[in-house]
């Protein structure tokens, strides 16, 4: 599984690079997509990075014109990330590009076997939550 996932990682990242982007830059713009104005705490948990990881890549992402910070305006303190026209453009191309990705790693498997993959992948990892070492 270790193999797969590295492998995975790899492919991700050669198809990012494509872009112009590394994988977590091209996951933080899917993630605001879909919830824009997120906080930086938000954005840190859904990408499970540290706050202060998670303000590097707002800051390289803003100073490329793919996002904004904006002052939440019920509370000046906290900070919100916005989309910006330009990592909007660029959210097709991600998504077609991871989805070409999860075509190619699931090609030839029959859709019984997705789900039964699916449904241990689920059980993994409702144990590992649990899990405490």
């Amino acid at each position: 599984m270790g193999s797969v996932c590295r492998l995975h990682h790899t492919r991700a990242d050669q198809s990012m690079e494509q872009i112009g982007l590394y994988r977590g830059q091209a996951i933080l713009l899917t993630i605001l997509s879909r919830h824009d104005g997120i906080t930086h705490s938000e954005i840190a948990e859904k990408l499970r990075i540290s706050p202060a990881a998670a303000t590097k890549v707002i800051k390289r992402m803003e100073e490329a014109a793919y996002v904004q910070r904006q002052a939440d305006p019920a509370d000046e303190r906290v900070s919100r990330v916005c989309l910006q026209e330009g990592g909007r453009a660029l959210i097709a191309e991600i998504e077609g590009a991871f989805g070409k990705l999860e075509r190619a790693m699931f090609e030839g498997l029959p859709e019984a076997e997705l789900e039964r993959f699916r449904d241990l992948l689920s059980r993994m990892a409702a144990n590992l939550q649990q899990y405490q070492p």
